[in-house]
């Protein structure tokens, strides 16, 4: 298998950056959780604990799932470019890419 350009490593970078961006953007109705209903609770038992449960994973998780998935693409793709920039200042034995 041919050696990969030195370039690829930015190009990935580049577009993982440009979709994760796009992502942030777009956050479609389908992928978003729904605001919970300011009603009195008349749940005891079993289905309290369960709704309680529900409550803390709905807390922890993002508003709209495209947008932690676009902020990972970000970081990774800012990463790989920053990783390569710093790597083409490095000796050529010490090179990562």
């Amino acid at each position: 298998m041919p050696p990969a350009p030195q370039s690829s490593p930015l190009l990935i970078g580049a577009a993982l950056l440009g979709a994760g961006l796009i992502l942030r953007n777009w956050q479609p109705s389908a992928l978003s959780l729904p605001e919970p209903p300011d009603v009195p609770h008349r749940d005891s038992g079993w289905q309290k604990a369960a709704r309680r449960t529900r409550d803390v994973f709905a807390r922890v998780l993002p508003g709209n799932m495209t947008g932690s998935i676009g902020r990972t693409l970000v970081i990774m793709g800012a990463g790989l470019v920053l990783i390569r920039l710093l790597d083409m200042a490095v000796d050529d034995q010490e090179a990562l890419f």
